[in-house]
């Protein structure tokens, strides 16, 4: 007999269950603190269930807290890329958008897929995922200062303080960066996968970082395709008949930060990673593409080399990695 699915649509204060028992749906809220992710499983005890099998969408650390406690309790837990639920909601041409309507989207859409069991993350790279969010903060409030500052400030006590609160970010920052460098240290299987990423031309400290501590595991990504489409950078194509054409973009439904974190490394590459470089020269001679669109092409390539490292096991080798015919 299979699980039930329960639907559980996360966010940042609240949690929206939605399950079928005994054939009778059944809802509830629950607030997204340890309480309420406490309330959820003696709810699930209460109406006698047995083991479930929770899906939910991939929404960061809003999410990770109800996760792991279900995964604790005993039952299966699925995280799904948000993107997937949105456009199974356009496939059942529902029109409301209520906490209530989504979970029941979502269970429906855990009943039909089966999506694959999550296994929760080591210690250490909890510690790395929440590192790299304060890294990221304190990054997005440093340049917002230093924008301030050179947006034509004259006062000289504003001015003064403006350097001295962009000081402080610079601080915070190295010693995240420290933090960060010491966690991968002390954990075999991040040290090792961190020095597979450092053996491709072009990634440094910072990118090798924000991939292990953003790039899902195997668990839930199985290829380089998905892996670019969880990055939000597999092309978007929109034609139909002749006279509709649109130029190809990036889809952007996917995960901002490693876009972010992939754009100067990949600037990089594109000089001194033969295998890049060489891609890149091909599409220039092709002529299909320039300026900022070739740059989201080698963005592309690098983390599928990235996933390719890692995935093999093996150091990079720009000969394997070269674009075929060359």
């Amino acid at each position: 007999m299979s699980e039930p699915i329960l639907g559980i649509d996360v966010s940042k204060n609240t949690l929206d269950g939605s399950i079928v028992v005994s054939g009778k749906p059944r809802y509830r809220q629950f607030a997204n603190s340890t309480e309420g992710w406490r309330a959820l499983i003696a709810w699930l005890e209460q109406l006698k269930s047995g083991r479930v099998h929770a899906c939910l969408e991939t929404t960061g650390h809003y999410s990770f807290g109800v996760a792991l406690a279900l995964h604790e309790a005993g039952h299966t837990v699925s995280l799904i890329n948000p993107a997937q639920i949105k456009h199974f909601g356009r496939t059942k041409l529902g029109r409301n958008k209520t906490d209530k309507a989504d979970c029941v989207l979502i269970r429906e859409y855990g009943a039909m897929f089966v999506p694959p069991a999550w296994t929760p993350p080591s210690p250490a790279l909890r510690r790395l995922c929440e590192l790299r969010t304060m890294r990221s903060g304190f990054i997005t409030s440093r340049v917002e200062w230093q924008n301030r500052l050179n947006s034509g400030m004259q006062e000289v006590t504003a001015t003064e303080l403006a350097k001295t609160t962009i000081a402080h970010f610079d601080f915070q920052i190295a010693a995240i960066d420290k933090a960060i460098a010491e966690t991968i240290d002390g954990d075999d299987d991040l040290r090792k996968k961190r020095a597979l990423l450092l053996s491709i031309d072009g990634v440094g400290e910072t990118l090798a970082a924000t991939i292990l501590a953003e790039l899902p595991g195997s668990g839930s990504i199985s290829t380089s395709a998905q892996a670019v489409a969880y990055a939000g950078l597999n092309p978007r194509q929109y034609q139909s008949g002749t006279s509709v054409n649109q130029p190809t973009r990036i889809s952007k439904i996917g995960n901002a930060n490693l876009r972010t974190a992939l754009f100067m490394p990949a600037m990089v590459a594109m000089r001194y990673n033969k295998a890049i470089a060489v891609f890149i020269k091909r599409l220039r001679e092709r002529g299909r593409l320039s300026g900022k669109q070739l740059v989201i092409a080698a963005m592309r390539k690098l983390l599928v080399i990235c996933f390719g490292v890692l995935k093999s096991g093996k150091a990079f080798d720009a000969e394997i990695a070269m674009p075929k015919g060359v």
